[in-house]
């Protein structure tokens, strides 16, 4: 059965599938995160980001009534969280060219194992860039995701700093995309 992709309905139940689907990929290596914290996170960060961020959306990938990937991203402009951190640590060039104005952020990208490496992750990441009114946008993703850096370079995702600390914890990479000149 192939999956179908179609925006978050609002519902409890498909955001209760989709916050369970992010726990079970993010407890993994290397993130280990803790599930039951990372369900409750995801779900009101959904609910927050749908209420208050401009060009949200979280599209999720099903096969019937089972969730089996998602993709969260938002607008962002200076006074978000991660637009300052990257404003912080981005020389001024690198500034100007991705984040002036405003970008696009992908926040979170997640495969059930069983559909990895069948397009399904493609999938996800062009339908959530699809007529956006941004010139670009960004995402960070772990320096040890190496499944995930080799996704995003395929799809044409330019590595814009391979190591930020925008917090004491591990580095991210910073990488980035033009939707429009």
């Amino acid at each position: 059965m192939s999956s179908t992709i179609a925006a978050w309905n609002g519902s409890h139940d498909q955001l209760t599938q989709a916050a369970e689907l992010y726990a079970d990929v993010f407890s993994e290596a290397p993130y280990d995160e803790e599930r039951s914290q990372s369900i409750e996170s995801f779900t009101s960060r959904v609910r927050r980001y749908a209420a208050e961020k401009p060009s949200f959306r979280l599209l999720i990938a099903s096969e019937g009534d089972r969730v089996v990937g998602l993709v969260l991203g938002t607008g962002a402009s200076r006074g978000d969280w991660w637009w300052d951190r990257l404003e912080a640590v981005l020389p001024a060039d690198v500034q100007a060219l991705w984040l002036d104005p405003e970008c696009f952020s992908v926040e979170e990208l997640a495969v059930d194992a069983s559909h990895r490496r069948h397009g399904v992750a493609a999938a996800l990441m062009t339908a959530v860039l699809g007529e956006l009114p941004y010139r670009t946008a960004l995402l960070s993703c772990y320096q040890e995701a190496r499944s995930a850096q080799k996704l995003y370079s395929g799809l044409g995702w330019t590595i814009i700093d391979p190591a930020v600390h925008f917090t004491a914890s591990r580095a991210v990479q910073v990488m980035g995309i033009r939707l429009r000149e």
